[in-house]
């Protein structure tokens, strides 16, 4: 019997003005999630423009952002954080 492994990783969870649920944002290979962030709040590299593009081919527009925190293990099934996600959130 084989079990495969989860594959679990961290992301940008952000919260959209009228919309239930979230959106999520993977760290670019060979960038960590905490440096992620910082681009996402200093509008650098991949967020300069206008628009974010989350997990898919979707796009958000930055002003309808409501809040952005980091979650840790994430996984592809259940989107929910593990027991170490960081609990603080940067709007």
């Amino acid at each position: 019997m084989s079990v495969e492994a989860e594959t679990r990783y961290d992301a940008l969870e952000l919260q959209v003005i009228d919309q239930e649920g979230y959106e999520y944002i993977r760290a670019r290979e060979g960038v960590s999630i905490d440096e992620e962030l910082v681009h996402f709040l200093r509008r650098t590299h991949a967020y300069e423009l206008g628009w974010v593009k989350v997990e898919g081919a979707k796009y958000i527009r930055y002003e309808r952002i409501a809040s952005v925190a980091i979650k840790r293990g994430l996984d592809d099934g259940s989107r929910q954080a593990a027991p170490d996600s960081d609990q603080g959130q940067a709007t």
